[in-house]
């Protein structure tokens, strides 16, 4: 459930706990991982390049569309 908290110019978002009965144990491993800002940053940067090296191999095929 998400509620909403009090804050002047911003919103802030509160997520009530649920319980972790029958999720499957990846999902949880995920949860716990998602809590680190350093596991999330270099998730970001993977998706980053992933993204880069799809833009590179396919910049042939980008500018033939652009015409």
């Amino acid at each position: 459930m998400i509620s909403g908290g009090k804050s002047i110019g911003e919103t802030t978002l509160v997520l009530d706990k649920t319980a972790e009965i029958n999720l499957p144990p990846r999902l949880l491993e995920i949860r716990q991982k998602i809590q680190s800002q350093e596991y999330v940053d270099n998730a970001i940067q993977r998706i980053a390049q992933v993204i880069s090296n799809h833009l590179i191999e396919d910049s042939g095929e980008l500018k033939l569309r652009d015409i």
